[in-house]
């Protein structure tokens, strides 16, 4: 997989006037190489860990349309009738299921074979996975989700989390984070979001390439930084309105009694979560902003530098639900900024998060080989196989889980949580409380 696909290219929506203001963030890597996986690639070398819980992982995909909300977003000359068609999701639930035998194990990329017939999207496979690809389209990298699983039959229903992928990526690239959810007894409802995932696949066979944001040509520098600016504010908004209209769609579902719909009944729709890496991130916290449904917010190194922690819309909503945001330590050589800016941005960042609810936590990781796209399968693959790294990728990942599932269990499920509440912290995180 491809370092940009983990870059927090969106940062920060305002307005000035009636122009809204974005900056944008290049989150800096560790010292070794953070390209897609080179030489050959073994399936024996390229596992995702087993699920840390009880329950065993159910998997289902859909194509929801919304009519009543066209793509407010098409910047791209070349396909202005995408502007006032109706936005299309592919949403895929991942649900707690009774634990399968090993052979018993899903696709880690549903539609890879689409994909890779697509001459447009080709090039992105070969960017985003590299010589991980071919392993994925033969199936040889195996999920732990079963399609069409038969839901656990204890407890009667389960919390939700709505998550969005990174800019370019996918939500599957975030496989080993959903699966060690689910296995905890969540349900987890990820979007791909069409123009902002590097392919979305429809179950017609239809595939949707990123957007493709043209700047017209003859513009100033201060130009085609409003152009940059108007297209990343209106991409924020647009997918976090995907992740309310999920949510609207959920709970109609459901409440139904349809046959099709495996959940029905299951949900607990007063315990739902928004979440999302870096972009995701972004677009999680306007939704928490959007809807009080949410009970609590989770940003994956979403925080947006050299501006604000979370975004700001000129309805200056904030949140009323408890937020985590879970970090990367970016100070060092890994400071994205210099130092005086980056030390605004702290400044502005501690602002926002004392305003946030009881019970919000800013978590920030220090451990050996973490970056911005730790929070994916992405070092998992890269390590190949090789020890040192694979037991990083993994310790890593683990590290993330733990505290994503703290602070989930906490503000959904009120269980106390020693790992962010306890005076003795770990010598990998820095825990601070707001909303005392």
């Amino acid at each position: 997989m491809n370092k940009n696909a983990f870059r927090c290219t969106l940062a920060l929506a305002t307005f000035a006037c009636p122009l809204l203001v974005i900056y944008g963030q290049t989150i800096a890597t560790p010292a070794v190489s953070q390209d897609s996986p080179k030489g050959e690639i073994r399936a024996s070398s390229v596992k995702l860990p087993d699920p840390s819980g009880p329950f065993g992982i159910g998997r289902v995909g859909y194509e929801w349309m919304d009519a009543s909300r066209p793509n407010a977003y098409s910047m791209d000359p070349v396909a202005p009738d995408v502007h006032n068609t109706p936005r299309a999701l592919m949403v895929y639930l991942w649900y707690p299921s009774q634990r399968q035998a090993a052979r018993n194990k899903g696709d880690y990329l549903p539609g890879a074979k689409q994909m890779d017939a697509d001459p447009a999207v080709q090039p992105l496979i070969k960017e985003e996975f590299g010589n991980v690809w071919p392993l994925i389209l033969s199936g040889d990298l195996k999920s732990h989700a079963l399609e069409n699983a038969p839901i656990a039959r204890s407890p009667r229903t389960f919390p939700v989390v709505i998550f969005s992928h990174g800019t370019g990526g996918t939500g599957f690239e975030y496989t080993t984070l959903i699966e060690d959810l689910v296995s905890h007894g969540y349900v987890v409802a990820s979007i791909e979001h069409p123009g902002m995932a590097f392919a979305v696949v429809f179950p017609d066979g239809k595939v949707v390439p990123p957007r493709k944001d043209t700047t017209p040509a003859g513009l100033s520098p201060e130009q085609r930084m409003q152009h940059m600016m108007a297209s990343a504010g209106l991409e924020i908004a647009q997918d976090a309105e995907d992740m309310v209209f999920v949510l609207n769609k959920l709970a109609a579902l459901n409440q139904s009694e349809e046959k099709s719909f495996p959940l029905s009944g299951r949900l607990d729709l007063t315990r739902v979560a928004a979440a999302g890496h870096s972009a995701g991130g972004a677009n999680a916290a306007r939704a928490c902003q959007l809807d009080a449904r949410i009970r609590a917010c989770v940003s994956f190194d979403g925080s947006l530098p050299p501006a604000v922690a979370f975004p700001e819309f000129p309805d200056k909503k904030g949140f009323s639900q408890p937020v985590l945001l879970l970090e990367v330590d970016h100070t060092g050589d890994r400071m994205p900024f210099p130092l005086a800016q980056y030390n605004a941005f702290l400044k502005k960042k501690e602002a926002q998060l004392i305003l946030c609810p009881p019970d919000s936590y800013d978590v920030v990781l220090k451990s050996a080989g973490l970056f911005h796209g730790s929070f994916s399968d992405y070092r998992l693959f890269a390590a190949n196989g090789r020890p040192q790294e694979t037991n990083e990728a993994l310790h890593n990942l683990q590290l993330i889980e733990s505290y994503t599932r703290a602070f989930l269990d906490k503000t959904l499920k009120q269980e106390k949580e020693p790992l962010l509440d306890a005076p003795l912290q770990s010598t990998e995180a820095k825990v601070k409380k707001y909303g005392l």
